[in-house]
C-alpha cells in the first residue's frame, strides 16, 4: 500500500516505481475506487474504475509491471530505442503500420547497432546513400522523418543520451515537391475495365468512388451505410488524427457528389460496410488491374490527385474542394491544382 494523501475530501493512494517515479493514482469515485495512470510516457487506458479497492491495487501493480518491462531500461542503440518505439508510441500512430516496416529494416542494418550516443549525420548520410540505391528519394525522405521523431522521443521521453538530433541536419536531393499523375480518358476506360473483369466486383466499385468523391483508401474502407445520408447527400468521415494531434477520432461532413450518389444507389446491399473488402485485398486487386491496363506508375492515392483536379477544373473553389478533401492547409491543398494533366 502506497503513502495517503487528503485532496478536495477524497483519499488518494499513491503507487510509485522503484525509482520513486509516480506511476498510479488510486481514488475514491462514487461508489467504487478508480485508478489514475500518471506516468507520462505510458501508452494504455489510462484510468480504470474497479468496485473494490482490492481489483484497483491489482491492476495498478499490473499496470506498474508491465511498464517496469517496456520501459525500465534506458536504449543504448539505435536498434533498441526502434524496437521500444513500436512497442510504444508507434501504437497510437494512424500509420503505424505503414511505419513500422522500414523501422523494421533499420533496426536489422547495421545502422542499428550504432550507440545512440555515437550518431552523427555522416552515419545518416551513409543510410540515405544505400536506401537511394534501393528507393527512390521521397521515400527516403519519408523515412528519414520517421527517425528524426524517434530519436527525438528517445532523448526527450526515455532519457537516451543523445546531444543532438543528426537526422534533422541530413537532406535529400531530389525529392519532388508534388505528385502530378498524367491520366487520359482512355487510361481510366483501360482500368475501369480491368477491374470489371475481377470476380469481386468491390474492386471496380472502390475505384469508382476514389474518382468520385477524392476520398483515401482507409476513409472508403471505413465507411458504413450509417455514414451516408441519401436524401440529404451527406457523408460522414471518421477519421484517426496522427499521434501529434493527440490520436483523437474526427468528424468532417461532405456532400455527396452527384455521380457518387448515383453509383451507392445501385450497390445491392445498405448494410454494414459499403465496401466489403479487406485491405490487403484492395490493394493487390488494383495492382493487378494497373498493371493488365498497362499503367505501371499508377498509384491508387493517385486518384485522389485526378478526383480533387477535376474538382479544380469544374470550378469549385478552394473552401468546397478542402470540404470533399479534407484538408486543412491551403498549401497541401494547392499541390493538386494540376487539374491540366488529368486530361
Amino acid at each position: 500500500m502506497g503513502p495517503l494523501f487528503c485532496f478536495k475530501g477524497r483519499y488518494l493512494e499513491v503507487h510509485q516505481t522503484n525509482d520513486d517515479t509516480e506511476m498510479a493514482t488510486i481514488r475514491r469515485s462514487g461508489s467504487g475506487w478508480q485508478v489514475l495512470i500518471r506516468r507520462k510516457n505510458y501508452v494504455g487506458p489510462r484510468s480504470k474504475t474497479f468496485l473494490s479497492r482490492d481489483l484497483a491495487e491489482s491492476w495498478a501493480d499490473a499496470v506498474e509491471e508491465r511498464a517496469k518491462k517496456v520501459l525500465n531500461v534506458i536504449p543504448v542503440t539505435l536498434g533498441e530505442a526502434i524496437n521500444d518505439y513500436i512497442n510504444g508510441p508507434l501504437l497510437l500512430h494512424r500509420s503505424a503500420e505503414n511505419e513500422k516496416y522500414p523501422l523494421r529494416v533499420t533496426a536489422e542494418s547495421w545502422l542499428g547497432d550504432i550507440p545512440l550516443s555515437d550518431l552523427q549525420i555522416k552515419h545518416f548520410a551513409v543510410w540515405r546513400d544505400e536506401r537511394l540505391v534501393k528507393v527512390k528519394p521521397n521515400t527516403v525522405m519519408r523515412e528519414l522523418r520517421i527517425l528524426r521523431v524517434l530519436l527525438d522521443w528517445a532523448r526527450d521521453e526515455r532519457g537516451a543520451e543523445i546531444k543532438d538530433n543528426p537526422a534533422r541536419h541530413l537532406r535529400v536531393r531530389g525529392t519532388g515537391d508534388a505528385r502530378a499523375p498524367f491520366f487520359t480518358n482512355e487510361d481510366e476506360k483501360r482500368l475501369l475495365f480491368e477491374l470489371s473483369q475481377m470476380s469481386n466486383n468491390n474492386h471496380l466499385r472502390l475505384t469508382k468512388l476514389a474518382l468520385a468523391t477524392g476520398f483515401r483508401r482507409s476513409e472508403l474502407l471505413s465507411l458504413t451505410w450509417r455514414n451516408i445520408d441519401l436524401h440529404k447527400d451527406k457523408i460522414y468521415i471518421q477519421r484517426k488524427e496522427c499521434a501529434a494531434r493527440g490520436g483523437s477520432n474526427s468528424m468532417r461532413i461532405v456532400p455527396l457528389p452527384s455521380n457518387a450518389k448515383k453509383l451507392l444507389r445501385s450497390f445491392e446491399s445498405k448494410q454494414g460496410k459499403v465496401l466489403p473488402i479487406t485491405k490487403g485485398a484492395a490493394r493487390n486487386g488494383f495492382d493487378k488491374a494497373r498493371k493488365r491496363a498497362g499503367l505501371n506508375t499508377l498509384r491508387f492515392h493517385d486518384l485522389r490527385h485526378i478526383a480533387i483536379s477535376r474538382m479544380w477544373s469544374s470550378g469549385m473553389n478552394a473552401l468546397e474542394i478542402s470540404a470533399c478533401s479534407g484538408h486543412r492547409d491551403i498549401k497541401m491543398l494547392m499541390r493538386y491544382s494540376h487539374y491540366q494533366l488529368s486530361f
